[in-house]
């Protein structure tokens, strides 16, 4: 299926191609980020921070051509060279959008190929830094959606108005991507061997966004259906307690495709004196082993722009159902108890729950080297609660009730 999608995502791109190139305007364009972040604690967090540095965790690198064929017809392929998206040691070049647009109205904009869903206020635009003052956008947020790219067909429309313009986008479409689960203990596949370990999903996905925008504000409020499903398999399988031996384990079943559906919101407000209140929130409900998926996640941060300087403060926090956290707590209390040969076995089985519930406070600043070019700075405390899959916990222990400090520094610029 990958091959499939990846085939019908670069039709835009032989539609370039195969155009005279008298009838095309080109416009080339690039961005990227080279960004540094470190923790004082020795066990990754986000897959790669820890007290030994990394530039992993926020480096992209990317290119985009825009291909305008007439005032209605135009084109857009842009790739991107980051860390995979299946693995914790490997690189990857992508294309991350390659779409065709036509616009029969100055009111009316229908895309079709590779595109970048309309989710939070910065998802359009997570990978160019230089657009944004945060050294990162909140994960606690921009992580909820199991994937933030379709191949597939949107359609938007837009109402001028006096004080705000209103746009409504409607889109549809799939991809097949990858889960992440970490077992501090084991993997799925090695009983010894503790680990990341990635699981390919085939994710279809529609919704509908609504988003009021004026030159001082902006409000965005969606709705988003994914159906989930793994290729050749069943998938939603939840735990089953057997006793004797008194271990939980994956129960047996599932589902062809599983539900998850998505509600999002953000507001973008400016205040007086050059300060500007942003928040989102975010929630996704998923019935499956991975239960600690079913969360909501919001932040709020503060900014203020002093010449070229923006520091800004934010609040962020994620938390899974009770239900989640406490079936989390169940499994990985009887790893405690069961006999040592088990004993992997039930931490692993509580990894898989996916639980979620930490906060992060960050305090930072952007200085606008240039109108196209910033260097952030940032220092963050996260604290977690019961378990945060964000951390890969060391082997015998555990990712809650832990602090972690991290500082970050990056240049990003677009060009």
């Amino acid at each position: 299926m990958q091959k499939r999608l990846l085939s019908t995502a670069l039709l835009p791109l032989l539609a370039v191609m195969a155009m005279p190139a008298q009838a095309v305007d080109l416009t080339w364009s690039g961005f990227g980020t080279f960004g540094y972040a470190r923790s004082d604690q020795s066990f990754n967090y986000q897959r790669f921070i820890s007290d030994d540095g990394t530039l992993k965790r926020d480096t992209v690198l990317g290119a985009q051509v825009d291909a305008r064929f007439s005032q209605e017809w135009s084109a857009t392929v842009q790739a991107k060279a980051a860390p995979s998206d299946h693995s914790d040691s490997q690189w990857q070049a992508s294309v991350a959008w390659a779409f065709l647009s036509w616009r029969p109205s100055d009111d009316w904009l229908i895309r079709a190929g590779k595109i970048r869903l309309p989710m939070m206020l910065n998802t359009e635009n997570s990978d160019v830094g230089a657009t944004y003052d945060f050294a990162r956008l909140p994960l606690e947020v921009y992580s909820i959606a199991p994937t933030t790219d379709v191949i597939g067909v949107s359609i938007s429309k837009t109402w001028l108005g006096d004080s705000f313009d209103w746009t409504a986008e409607a889109y549809t479409g799939e991809t097949s991507t990858y889960w992440r689960y970490y077992g501090r203990d084991r993997t799925m596949d090695k009983a010894n061997s503790p680990g990341s370990w990635f699981l390919p999903i085939d994710m279809k996905s529609s919704g509908l966004v609504l988003t009021a925008r004026s030159f001082e504000h902006t409000f965005r409020i969606g709705y988003h259906e994914g159906q989930a499903s793994r290729p050749g398999e069943k998938t939603g399988a939840g735990f089953e307690y057997l006793n004797p031996p008194g271990v939980y384990l994956l129960s047996s079943g599932g589902v062809d495709k599983l539900r998850v559906p998505i509600v999002t919101l953000g507001a973008s407000v400016s205040l007086p004196v050059e300060f500007r209140l942003t928040g989102e929130y975010a929630q996704a409900k998923v019935e499956s082993a991975s239960r600690g998926l079913s969360r909501w996640g919001a932040y709020l941060a503060l900014t203020k722009r002093i010449g070229a300087w923006t520091p800004y403060v934010s609040y962020a926090k994620t938390k899974s159902t009770d239900e989640a956290l406490g079936l989390y707590q169940r499994i990985n209390a009887n790893a405690g108890v069961v006999p040592a040969p088990l004993r992997n076995s039930q931490t692993l089985m509580a990894d898989i729950t996916a639980p979620y519930d930490q906060s992060t406070i960050a305090l930072g600043t952007s200085f606008a080297v240039s109108p196209k070019s910033l260097i952030k700075t940032e220092i963050s405390r996260v604290r977690t609660g019961v378990a945060s899959s964000f951390i890969d916990a060391p082997a015998g222990g555990d990712s809650g009730n832990r602090h972690i400090n991290i500082f970050s520094l990056s240049y990003s610029f677009s060009f």
